[in-house]
This record gives structure tokens, sequence and C-alpha cells, in this order.
């Protein structure tokens, strides 16, 4: 299934983002989501998928779209967007420290394309 962050989020780029009400419903399904990769600036290490280039939930003013990767690691030479695919998860959880809302687990580059 392939999905896009207007998919999983309401309110993208205002401080009313929230997540979209059909995330349950996706959550435990194989899905497809492109975006961008970010690493937290927080010591955490986490990586995650955002909805625009740049953008950083440390660093930036405004709530920022993202998905946690868990335990993915990043292409050394990679730019630009990027297709994921893997399950998603919705809900609170801890892993490794790091607590989030929703996740895409086994996260794995599917297709890269320019930006």
């Amino acid at each position: 299934m392939v999905l896009k962050f207007t998919d999983l989020f309401d309110g993208l780029g205002t401080a009313e983002l929230r997540f979209a009400g059909r995330c349950p419903d996706y959550s435990g399904k194989e899905v497809e989501i492109r975006g961008w990769v970010s690493q937290a600036h927080d010591g955490s290490r986490a990586v995650m998928l955002v909805n625009r280039p740049g953008d950083c939930p440390d660093c930036s003013p405004a709530p920022v779209a993202a998905v946690i990767l868990p335990g993915f690691r990043p292409p050394k030479h990679a730019s630009g967007a990027v297709t994921l695919r893997g399950r998603l998860s919705y809900g609170f959880a801890v892993r490794d420290g790091i607590a989030s809302y929703l996740r895409l687990e086994r996260a794995r580059v599917s297709t890269a394309f320019s930006p």
C-alpha cells in the first residue's frame, strides 16, 4: 500500500499538526512512503522520515511530520527524497529509549528519486 504524509497527518505545515484519524487503519500493514531522511540532533541517534527536505523536529519552531525508523541506517551517500517500505506501526511505544507514536518497522529503501 502506498501512503503519503497526507494520509498519516492532518494540518501539515501548521501549528495544528496531528496524526490523521486513519492511522490506526494502516497500523500493521506493509506500506511504502516517500520523504526525506532526517537524523535527530537530541543525542538519541533516532532516524526518521520527514515530509519536506530540511525538516528537523529538533530544530523547527513549528511541529514537523515525522515517522520514526527504528533500526534504519541511512545509506552513506544518500541525498534527495527516498521511498521506504516497511510495516507501519501506530500507537505509543518506547524502543531503545526513543518514544514514538508512528514508526516504520523494518524500513528499507524501495526506490530513490530526485527531489
